[in-house]
């Protein structure tokens, strides 16, 4: 994706329900029964010791960035210690990778058994369900309601159920907007130029003149990079499990058949359009990174770009960061996916200093609005000034030394503060989005991957091989033998022993 807040695919190209009925447990007194008469003669009561409070700790939190950090970062941790040390007696150390190494450095650091304490995870990176597999992570089912109540009750159990393995729950749920309503943002300035009609644009093939007129016109590329085209909810699918990206299932199929994606004619349909679009240099040469991506929107070289999530008033956060007027447009409808759920989460890795201490934190991270936001945009007065303070509106210091830009990432975004007045209401809106969408028939649903892990492996592999070229060079009447391929690594097996499991958890519910 959610970018400032760029939501977790959006990381590939650029993520909350209503709150459920639930108790505190009460503490009281300790009975008592009617006094009895004391003895005549009684020894002196022997001296004790007063408990001692227990020791602070250090809860170390793991997570990636497009920078090794921001130059204020350690200001930052001072303030959030501030808190942290009254509230949950505990300091927390922000721990930042840079993106482009993330997954190695994390695999590592898991590998070698390293200490930290939280860490981010998702479907789609830092794998959510290998470090379960693993042995990675504790269990968070006793936890979460006994020392993070508020966060535990701020979405309903079916939520919380989206993310627990064989019926134990790992990951701490990052509220966003859940289902991925794909599509593109654009400049606004460009749009209206070139005349493109949004109200008329339903599927790709529909910019094309639009695209050839920016080309032509402005003597830039058009796309801010190569962008797969085929996604599973524009064309009424859904993803069962990100981790096996190439299995969807129809959005409105109460079967739940699994099916494999590149076997279908819209998959087909896209690649000769994605094809098409690279040849007339509406795309770059290569793949570009965001890192580079970035700056080129902010030097007006960058026209469109695949967007995940066309949530209410999401083009004044991405304005924020592409430097640009934006405008955006959703391709699909809103599909609630167990992946859209799982694809932001906090772990608690089995080498925690306390894993009392770390829920405690989940619980300030997703229902503490200051805590939330001073690890999203830093230090008021010093990173941001109140511009609306009863409508919780902010304005970023210019050229701040601190701006994650992934509040996604961290906890509860619906507690983050608007950057732009015209914001206002738009947490309220998405929750009613992700209240609306249509479920996925899988939802819920989370495959036990052990009995086909190396045929999952091994296709992921062929399809890295045959992708590395990507539309440039392959056309859509290749794809069978990129199916024999994949079929030949165990692509049937994996359909297979997924539908079986489907089949079951249906049967179960």
């Amino acid at each position: 994706m959610s970018k400032q807040n760029f939501s977790r695919r959006e990381f590939l190209v650029m993520a909350g329900l209503t709150t459920a009925a639930g108790v505190l447990a009460a503490c009281g007194a300790a009975p008592t029964t009617a006094p009895t008469a004391a003895p005549a003669a009684t020894k002196a009561p022997e001296p004790t010791t007063a408990p001692q409070p227990a020791a602070m700790v250090t809860l170390t939190y793991v997570y990636p960035q497009f920078t090794a950090q921001s130059p204020d970062q350690g200001l930052v941790e001072e303030a959030i210690d501030k808190i942290t040390k009254e509230k949950i007696n505990a300091a927390v150390k922000l721990m930042v990778l840079e993106f482009a190494s993330w997954n190695d450095k994390i695999t590592l650091m898991n590998a070698g058994g390293e200490q930290y304490d939280l860490v981010y995870t998702a479907n789609w990176t830092n794998d959510y369900y290998k470090n379960v597999s693993n042995g990675q992570f504790v269990a968070l089912d006793d936890l979460l309601p006994s020392l993070a109540p508020g966060y535990w009750k701020s979405m309903p159990v079916s939520t919380w159920a989206a993310s627990k393995v064989k019926g134990k729950l790992y990951g701490a749920i990052n509220q966003q907007m859940f289902p991925k309503t794909w599509g593109f943002l654009a400049r606004k300035d460009l749009v209206e130029k070139y005349k493109l009609d949004l109200n008329a644009v339903n599927r790709w093939p529909d910019i094309e003149p639009w695209l050839d007129a920016v080309k032509k016109g402005e003597n830039i590329i058009p796309w801010s990079n190569q962008p797969n085209l085929y996604v599973q909810e524009i064309f009424s699918a859904a993803p069962i499990d990100d981790g096996i990206g190439w299995i969807q299932v129809g959005k409105d199929d109460k079967t739940a058949k699994a099916v494999n994606y590149w076997t279908t004619p819209e998959y087909a349909s896209t690649w000769d359009l994605g094809k098409k679009w690279y040849e007339a240099g509406y795309m770059p040469k290569e793949q570009v990174k965001e890192e580079v991506s970035r700056p080129a929107w902010a030097a007006g070289k960058s026209a469109i770009g695949m967007n995940p999530v066309t949530k209410p008033h999401g083009e004044f956060e991405a304005q924020a960061i592409l430097k640009q007027e934006i405008v955006l447009k959703s391709l699909s409808p809103a599909i609630l996916t167990t992946a859209g759920i799982t694809a932001t989460l906090t772990g608690v890795s089995r080498t925690t200093n306390s894993k009392e201490a770390a829920a405690k934190w989940l619980e300030l991270l997703n229902t503490d609005k200051p805590t939330y936001n001073l690890l999203c945009i830093g230090i008021e007065g010093k990173h941001w000034n109140w511009k609306d303070k009863a409508k919780e509106v902010i304005e970023q210091v210019k050229d701040t030394a601190y701006n994650p830009t992934t509040d996604w990432m961290f906890g509860n975004q619906f507690n983050a503060y608007y950057r732009d007045e015209r914001q206002v209401g738009s947490w309220d809106e998405t929750k009613k989005i992700n209240d609306s969408a249509t479920p996925s028939p899988t939802l819920g649903f989370v495959m036990d991957r052990e009995p086909v892990k190396n045929e999952i492996a091994a296709v992921a592999a062929v399809i890295t091989e045959f992708t590395n070229y990507g539309p440039k060079a392959k056309a859509a009447s290749e794809l069978p033998k990129m199916v024999d391929a994949m079929n030949g690594a165990g692509a049937t097996k994996v359909l297979t022993e997924m539908q079986k499991q489907i089949d079951a958890w249906l049967k179960a519910k």
